[in-house]
């Protein structure tokens, strides 16, 4: 709701003691009420600092409370967004270590088209069906996350150095703060789309 001066000189008049010593339009009255809003105004923006997703003026000690920024933000300089994503990734880690809270992560983390392959299937065996795959008990501790189209690639030019990679693909982040979170028995494999 937005308020105006209108209505703290309503408010105002509203609070004074009946009678003829003061009116509505006194000087005094119109004059406080672009304070009280000013005030009502800067409450309403330090409201938006409590969360993490919506905080700039804050940022910077919400990102020292939370050991921010830590070895998995990559070095340069981040966008207000990619801040803001990763301190509320942060901030509102919750739930156990299932699928669900690392699909949650991702999302948070700005992947929310993420999705995640478990090899926790049975063994194969001479009884699995002809499709199933082939995978040794050890493949029960992987997983894989399969990132969503929008992850960036970028392919090596004519101009680039004769040492560069040919391909570079990936999101440092969200890799970093999955291993980070991953149990400690798991390996995370990070597919990227073609």
């Amino acid at each position: 709701m937005d308020v105006t001066n209108d209505d703290y000189i309503s408010l105002l008049s509203a609070l004074l003691p009946p009678g003829p010593a003061w009116s509505v339009s006194d000087p005094a009255l119109s004059g406080s009420a672009p304070s009280l809003l000013r005030v009502h105004q800067r409450a309403d923006d330090l409201m938006l600092e409590l969360d993490p997703r919506t905080t700039t003026e804050l940022l910077n000690r919400w990102e020292r409370l939370c050991g921010l920024p830590d070895e998995c933000i990559p070095a340069g300089t981040q966008t207000l967004r990619q801040r803001q994503q990763r301190l509320d990734a942060k901030v509102n880690l919750s739930g156990g270590i299932n699928e669900d809270f690392f699909l949650t992560q991702l999302a948070a983390l700005g992947k929310p088209g993420a999705t995640i392959t478990r090899y926790d299937k049975s063994t194969f065996t001479c009884t699995s069906a002809c499709t199933d795959g082939v995978y040794s008990p050890d493949w029960r501790y992987y997983w894989q996350v399969n990132m969503p189209s929008s992850t960036s690639t970028a392919w090596m030019t004519c101009i680039d150095p004769c040492n560069s990679a040919l391909r570079i693909w990936g999101d440092t982040v969200v890799e970093c703060v999955l291993n980070k979170l991953c149990p400690s028995h798991t390996y995370v494999i990070f597919k990227y789309p073609e």
